[in-house]
């Protein structure tokens, strides 16, 4: 059955990159892998709603079964939900029971575990998958996000020169890693700067990449575009992959490459990250959100013994949901002289003025 004769035509959700949709799928019953794209019906209802994020980036508020276009994951999430691909595959067969795990970008996989609904966190929740099969290709293909990678598959040759660039990560999830990318975008591109935005680790994308646009990013990219709906998988490939869309923004002309790691620095690749040599010589700088004095002690520690990144080119955040003062102090204690402030306007001017400098010639 093509994709275009279906009963129902489904809302492609944003972790599919294709623009259009190849009109010559199909969508059949196999074996799906880590990537594979899936056509289904995500249960949403109106005692459990649910927010899907399209492929034109807008928010659709589902409160009954929808059809969708999603893609075939695993999700290893510290803060919401837990989810594998196994190693074989998993069956898509019409009415397979999967799980929709990715928040509102479209993920889907077979569940181990949601957080609790209670957490100070709010944590994303997994909704029922019904599955309708696998779309594939008019060779019986399964089509999957590799074949939608950006256009460095087209032949942008390795030797282009990638702009200088600065790193945000942080001690772990959900601390504010987005909200201080967006915050400097915005002063960087207020003083002219041609900016792109990264979010090169972790699973799914989309909401992250909204946010960098409304700030004035010029060009966003993320791990799906590289070929990946997850960097939490095989450290090769991530190495082989991730290069992709550096030269997308090495062919863009720009002059800073803003890069946000997913989750902590010992997940989803972050290590890895550090070892494609291309990319790090380029970076100026590291900006570490982190939660406490000790995770900062270390995050100091493990840059030094395990990424190799220069104590020097490293610069502390405190956590925006804490007392600044006391953390300051704190950080002091254990060597970690300076810290900027997420919410003083001085402070993040300060650091913009730092990352400004770095497009210099």
């Amino acid at each position: 059955m093509k994709i275009d004769q279906l009963p129902e035509r489904p809302v492609i959700c944003a972790n599919v990159r294709a623009c259009p949709f190849p009109g010559d799928s199909f969508v059949a019953p196999g074996i799906g892998q880590e990537g594979d794209v899936v056509y289904g019906w995500v249960q949403a209802s109106v005692a459990k709603p649910l927010r899907l994020l399209d492929q034109e980036l807008q928010i659709r508020h589902i409160n009954q079964p929808q059809p969708v276009l999603a893609v075939l994951g695993p999700r290893d999430s510290s803060t919401h939900v837990c989810a594998e691909i196994p190693p074989g595959g998993v069956a898509v067969n019409c009415n397979a029971q999967l799980h929709w795990v990715g928040g509102e970008s479209g993920l889907v996989g077979r569940l181990l575990s949601d957080n609790e609904s209670n957490s100070a966190l709010k944590p994303e929740h997994s909704a029922g998958f019904v599955c309708g099969g696998l779309v594939q290709d008019g060779a019986g293909r399964n089509r999957n996000v590799e074949d939608f990678a950006c256009d460095a598959l087209l032949g942008l040759s390795d030797n282009r020169v990638i702009p200088p660039g600065l790193v945000v990560a942080a001690s772990s999830s959900e601390a504010g890693k987005t909200v201080l990318c967006s915050k400097l975008i915005q002063r960087l591109s207020q003083r002219g700067l041609q900016l792109g935005a990264i979010k090169a680790t972790g699973t799914g994308g989309g909401l992250d990449g909204v946010q960098y646009r409304l700030h004035g990013a010029q060009l966003v990219l993320d791990q799906i575009d590289a070929g990946m709906i997850t960097t939490h998988g095989s450290a090769e490939q991530f190495r082989q992959r991730i290069p992709r869309i550096y030269r997308r923004m090495a062919a863009a002309g720009l002059d800073l490459v803003l890069t946000e790691l997913g989750g902590d620095l010992v997940s989803a690749n972050n290590p890895a990250f550090f070892g494609i040599a291309p990319i790090v010589r380029t970076i100026g700088l590291m900006i570490v959100i982190a939660n406490d004095a000790l995770a900062a002690h270390g995050i100091e520690q493990y840059c030094a013994s395990t990424l190799r990144f220069p104590r020097e080119r490293i610069r502390f955040v405190t956590s925006p949901f804490r007392n600044h003062d006391g953390m300051s102090r704190r950080f002091a204690r254990v060597g970690i002289e300076r810290t900027y402030n997420p919410n003083s306007s001085a402070d993040l001017d300060s650091l913009a003025a730092e990352v400004a400098a770095l497009a210099q010639p």
